[in-house]
């Protein structure tokens, strides 16, 4: 039976462009307090040219991960849309022989059971010129000329881009919703495409830091780890996990976080008093520390990187003494 398809995309009056909820989450977190809700709209672009454009509710974006239990998402209350619009109906049927075979049709089966699923995550996609993501300066451009700025629905591409994408954060919310709301046997048979790699199984691409190497290419290292005291606007975190005896870093200089547009997204995070400890997904490889005592995971830049506060009564860490810092790392 065909689903009812989810909207992956709004497009958001305050920060004038199209946005996925993780994207509409980390610019909302970005605010200075007290932080204003923004208004969403469908995406389509005949719906965007209409003088009246239907509204689309967004659930959970305006709280942190760990403080809600269901995924944050994008909700239609199906009025005002044009005719023909591509978010309103259900998922069109596509048979096995379509889809690749049985593997690929339970694939798709598995992901539609979610609020959001991708299909294809492209890591090399171009940051728009001096931006880290959706812009935060809400100027007098005309309607008509708005969100022009992205690939997406409201520009006319294929609807099927809709479970493209290039933003890491997405990716991982994917992946842990994934994680949390199917069986094991579907959650280990998803598939992911990645630019210029090819398709293979989503845990692939997300290994434990446990299972990490040296060797392999970029891939989202993902595990508990725990904070340093701050000394400025920067951080450093050590994973709980070690990788050849080693312990493994992650450090985030002042100057990285200076210049990031969305700093207060982390902050919020690691301000967190009453985190036990905390995830980090960081898409990198692992590189030798110039004493060759550690690791450290390197990222190419801050929007590789999501970080999520964790409970003991949400989740048992990993229980493992954790690496003293050391000196020259």
């Amino acid at each position: 039976m065909p689903a009812k398809i989810q909207i992956t995309e709004a497009y958001c009056v305050e920060l004038e462009d199209i946005v996925s909820i993780t994207e509409a989450r980390r610019a909302f977190f970005s605010q200075p307090e007290p932080r204003a809700r923004f208004t969403f709209q469908c995406s389509y672009s005949e719906c965007m040219a209409l003088n009246r454009r239907p509204s689309i509710t967004a659930v959970n974006y305006a709280s942190l991960p760990q403080d809600t239990y269901r995924a944050a998402h994008f909700r239609d209350p199906g009025v005002g849309h044009a005719p023909g619009c591509h978010w309103q109906g259900e998922e069109p049927a596509v048979s096995d022989q379509d889809l690749g075979g049985e593997a690929t049709h339970k694939d798709r089966e598995a992901k539609r059971k979610l609020h959001d699923f991708i299909d294809e995550f492209d890591p090399t996609a171009v940051k728009p010129k001096g931006g880290d993501g959706p812009s935060m300066n809400a100027g007098s451009e005309p309607a008509q000329g708005r969100g022009q700025g992205r690939s997406g629905v409201a520009r006319g591409s294929s609807f099927s881009s809709r479970n493209r994408t290039s933003s890491f954060e997405r990716l991982v919310e994917y992946y842990r919703n994934a994680h949390k709301d199917l069986p094991a046997t579907e959650f280990f048979g998803l598939q992911l495409n990645v630019t210029g790699e090819g398709k293979m199984p989503l845990i692939s691409y997300f290994p434990n830091i446990s299972k990490a190497t040296p060797e392999s290419p970029n891939r989202v290292i993902h595990g508990g780890s725990r904070l340093e005291p701050r000394k400025g606007s920067g951080f450093m975190l050590w994973f709980i996990d070690r990788v050849d005896g080693k312990g493994v870093y992650l450090k985030v200089t002042n100057q990285e976080m200076d210049a990031y547009r969305f700093r207060g997204f982390f902050n919020s995070i690691l301000a967190q008093e009453d985190a036990d400890y905390f995830r980090v997904f960081g898409l990198g490889r692992l590189v030798l520390s110039d004493t060759g005592k550690s690791y450290r995971l390197e990222i190419e830049g801050l929007n590789h990187l999501t970080i999520f506060a964790a409970k003991k009564l949400q989740s048992k860490p990993e229980a493992q003494s954790l690496p003293r810092v050391e000196s020259g790392v």
